[in-house]
């Protein structure tokens, strides 16, 4: 029998992958099958297992997938953004959209969040992936914090870290009230809260007025 080469296994990994992605997010992680997905592949179960040796090793595989995507995504945009306000503009609506879900926006959402929250204190790889992924969130918003000090739109003496941690965790929570308003819960609403906390943050830690008319 003819050996399958490198790029095959890639391709069939990756479409197993994109799967596994569209069922979890469609039904969480307990209502998830392998035979759905391998329904939704369009292979058979025993062609998933040859891959994943079980369902918690493809939802790790496929979290890290979009926890990737969603990384790069922000990056760019903030990365591209002179401005402060256009930065968090995008940012509030990129987790804004992932909390509410549905419209078909790809992202390491709350079936994702939820199930792996919910895990990771007896999984230790899944918490490891959690950890990695809200340092690399508290990097991005640090970022965006020491940018705006650097424009003077806040003071140079914020605790930068203790700051971006915190509006990490405020914009993760919103995905706990997905989980408790279900489909009702939307991005519009989501959106609003963050833009509240995040503009009350701004107006309470922007610089002294003296210090503002030093700099005049």
């Amino acid at each position: 029998m003819p050996r399958i080469s490198k790029a095959r296994e890639e391709a069939v990994r990756g479409r197993i992958l994109e799967a596994g992605i569209t069922v979890f997010e469609r039904r969480g992680f307990d209502r998830a099958s392998i035979a759905a997905i391998a329904d939704e592949a369009g292979m058979s179960a025993g062609s998933i297992y040859t891959y994943f040796e079980s369902k918690e090793e493809l939802f790790l595989a496929a979290f890290g997938t979009l926890i990737e995507e969603e990384e790069a995504a922000l990056e760019s945009a903030i990365r591209t953004s002179a401005i402060t306000a256009e930065a968090i503009e995008l940012a509030v609506d990129h987790f804004a959209r992932l909390a509410a879900g549905g419209d078909g926006f790809r992202g390491a959402g709350a079936s994702f969040l939820l199930h792996a929250w919910a895990s990771a204190d007896r999984n230790e790889p899944l918490r490891q992936t959690l950890i990695g992924r809200r340092a690399q969130a508290s990097r991005l918003a640090r970022t965006v914090i020491e940018g705006a000090i650097s424009r003077h739109e806040l003071a140079a003496d914020l605790d930068v870290e203790g700051l971006a941690q915190g509006v990490v965790s405020m914009l993760d929570g919103l995905f706990l009230q997905r989980a408790e308003q279900g489909r009702d819960f939307t991005a519009e609403q989501a959106g609003r809260q963050a833009r509240a906390v995040i503009g009350a943050i701004f107006a309470a830690a922007g610089p002294s007025t003296s210090g503002q008319e030093g700099r005049s």
